[in-house]
């Protein structure tokens, strides 16, 4: 990351981040069979830039969101939701989770942290990553992020949801209460439960 210091994305950072992870944009970029792997990166540090706006950082910011936490909470949400439909709501179960200090509990987060480490993926590992294990947000971002988790983060939906979990059919479930949630994870995800 050094190398990309001077680029504006780079001063919404940590100063010890040590990855690039979800500061780089996914998007097809110019490029011949000579371009430098430096310039892809360069412009796509410089795309993420593009896309977090100054409405875009404020909006995160009226969440007591920096710029960076954004991109972390977004890269939880473009993870755990698959559609772009559910995923402000997704954005507004991590807030307010976040806000009444109770862990946000992504399995996704987990599953990096110990991928990362070189583990198999593991709800138990103890990683800063693991949002089971570890109040608050995770040390960094686990994915890119596409424009619609960051929107989603930024803009939440008006609900009072604190769980969901994502069926066996590809539909999320959202919940006000732990028992309404196991209820839900019961009827609705038995394979992918599973398998954690």
């Amino acid at each position: 990351p050094a190398q990309y210091s001077n680029l504006p994305i780079m001063r919404l950072a940590p100063a010890n981040v040590s990855s690039l992870e979800g500061l780089l944009y996914p998007d097809s970029f110019d490029r011949t069979p000579v371009t430098p792997a430096s310039d892809i990166i360069t412009q796509s540090l410089t795309a993420m830039y593009e896309h977090l706006t100054p409405s875009l950082q404020q909006a995160l910011g009226n969440h007591g969101l920096t710029p960076y936490q954004g991109i972390i909470m977004a890269s939880i949400v473009e993870q755990e939701v698959s559609q772009q439909t559910d995923r402000a709501q997704a954005a507004q179960v991590f807030l307010s989770r976040l806000k009444q200090n109770i862990s946000l509990g992504s399995d996704v987060t987990a599953f990096y942290g110990s991928v990362a480490a070189g583990k198999t993926p593991s709800l138990h590992y103890d990683s800063p990553y693991n949002t089971l294990l570890h109040p608050g947000l995770p040390v960094g971002p686990i994915s890119t992020v596409s424009d619609s988790s960051l929107q989603a983060v930024a803009y939440p939906a008006s609900t009072d949801w604190l769980f969901f979990v994502a069926g066996d059919d590809g539909t999320t479930y959202f919940s006000r209460t732990l028992a309404e949630h196991q209820a839900l994870t019961n009827a609705h995800c038995h394979k992918l439960c599973s398998a954690q």
